[in-house]
């Protein structure tokens, strides 16, 4: 309690609290606008992140993250597309409510669903995490190993309809993270005579490059244009107490859901947001409005997406294995700035954890504040150009990577696998495998090296001890599912 009050102190120090509030409205901005994705602010945020302190950029990323969330329901709401996929549930009942003029209370109930979701998950976070840590300091290098491998087998599950294209992706994000020196034997790799590769590719550059700048260059392929909305003025966001009440079985649903599919790395807010508004259909007494504008259907999937922000947060910090996609880039974002998430950072720094709880707790009343009162802005940040917004983005992705090291290396290899992730995204190749693997493969690679070194390269090492055991079974398991998951559906005859 002592740690989470200091917290709330770092919180609200002036300079603190500004740069949180400008993460929740970056966040909700992004998220509102298709295409733009919590990963890709974050990555627009990393060059504020040098000029802070630890705590304080921590803060801004996670009101980014939570603001994404929840700004993807405003567009799917308001023009029937998902600023995010988190989103996708919401249109379902959202759009409908707006063809009957509530668009306001819609909007309403979404920022409920995501304070209530949001809320809960962080009191989970800070329930779970020091728990997880305490366990993770027991952790030995057999153990790390067969965890990364756990982690990579998540590769499978985020692969969509194509397991191939999905494994293509994530062994090519291992084979980016050999560049460099080998930590053991000391002999350059890859490298093929350019001095910038000694120290293998810059993690954050090519988070820039794959998600950031093959979004510029997609949406300029694409000639997007805004979306049309509906012509009515945003009033009675507020929900009324027997509308709250209507909703409470549907937030209870979607924030544990949410939780639960956030802790499990490799899923998030999409099949968070599907499950929950399934299960509230199943469990509601009005199951006839499902699909023709019920508030359920919009509580439930929005606490559920947001539900998963702490989910996803709990395993990246008390084992430094990202929970989803932004999390991996959270994960980057944060070994750029000094701050490495694992079971040491509760020793070594537990201001910085504790700072984030607190904030944490104050951006879901910031995000909620935000959401009802700033309604009537809504459709403009709907109607923003996109030939003004994408050089804008290419702009601070420029800015951004050459800001890691001072050096326009780290800018042409964001550009290069800016080109790489558009053509994947072209071809349908998974980006979440790649991360996986440039993430979490040096972690594999090195602690591999070391179990083999004390074990005198006794392979028994990796099921000698219960903690690895217990992962290399998770990892069978992970595997089974996703392939069982991808299995042909038989059809009904």
């Amino acid at each position: 309690m002592e740690h989470l009050f200091n917290g709330f102190v770092i919180v609200f120090q002036p300079l603190t609290f500004a740069y949180m509030v400008l993460g929740v409205v970056g966040g909700i901005i992004i998220g509102a606008l298709p295409g733009m994705t919590a990963s890709m602010g974050i990555i627009l945020l990393l060059p504020l992140t040098y000029y802070l302190d630890p705590s304080t950029a921590l803060i801004m990323l996670a009101g980014m993250y939570c603001g994404s969330m929840y700004g993807g329901s405003i567009s799917a709401i308001l023009i029937r597309t998902p600023g995010t996929p988190s989103a996708a549930a919401t249109l379902l009942d959202g759009y409908p409510l707006t063809e009957q003029g509530q668009a306001g209370k819609a909007i309403g109930i979404a920022a409920l669903g995501s304070f209530a979701g949001g809320l809960f998950s962080v009191f989970c976070l800070i329930l779970l995490a020091p728990q997880l840590a305490k366990v993770a300091l027991k952790f030995m290098p057999a153990d790390y190993f067969m965890l990364a491998i756990f982690g990579l087998t998540i590769m499978a599950s985020t692969s969509g309809n194509n397991l191939i294209k999905g494994l293509i992706s994530g062994w090519f994000g291992l084979l980016v993270a050999t560049v460099g020196i080998d930590g053991i034997a000391g002999m350059a790799r890859f490298t093929f005579g350019i001095p910038e590769l000694m120290g293998g590719f810059t993690l954050v550059a090519v988070l820039i490059g794959v998600f950031a700048v093959s979004q510029v260059l997609w949406e300029v392929e694409s000639k997007k244009k805004p979306g049309e909305i509906v012509q009515q003025e945003l009033r009675n966001t507020i929900p009324t107490i027997p509308e709250i009440k209507g909703v409470v079985l549907a937030l209870i649903i979607g924030a544990i859901i949410g939780v639960f599919i956030g802790i499990i790395p490799g899923t998030g807010g999409a099949i968070a947001c599907f499950l929950a508004y399934n299960e509230t259909r199943r469990w509601s007494k009005n199951k006839e409005k499902f699909g023709r504008g019920s508030y359920e259907g919009i509580a439930a999937p929005e606490a559920a997406n947001n539900a998963t922000t702490g989910g996803a947060l709990v395993p990246m910090l008390s084992l430094g294995v990202p929970g989803d996609v932004v999390t991996a880039v959270m994960l980057g974002a944060l070994m750029l700035i000094g701050i490495k998430p694992g079971p040491m950072l509760f020793v070594d720094q537990p201001h910085v954890v504790y700072a984030l709880f607190a904030g944490l707790i104050v951006i879901q009343f910031t995000m909620l504040f935000v959401a009802l009162f700033s309604t009537r802005i809504f459709p403009y940040i709907l109607k923003v150009p996109y030939n003004i917004l994408m050089p804008v983005v290419m702009v601070l992705c420029v800015v951004g990577a050459y800001t890691l090291q001072n050096s326009m290396f780290d800018v042409l290899v964001a550009l290069v696998f800016g080109v790489i992730g558009y053509f994947m995204r072209k071809y349908d190749y998974p980006a979440a495998p790649l991360v996986l693997g440039v993430v979490l493969g040096p972690m594999a690679e090195e602690n591999l090296n070391r179990a083999l070194l004390l074990s005198r390269n006794d392979w028994m090492v990796f099921i000698q001890s219960p903690i690895s055991l217990a992962f290399l079974i998770l990892s069978v398991v992970s595997i089974f599912l996703a392939l069982y998951a991808l299995r042909p559906k038989k059809e009904n005859s």
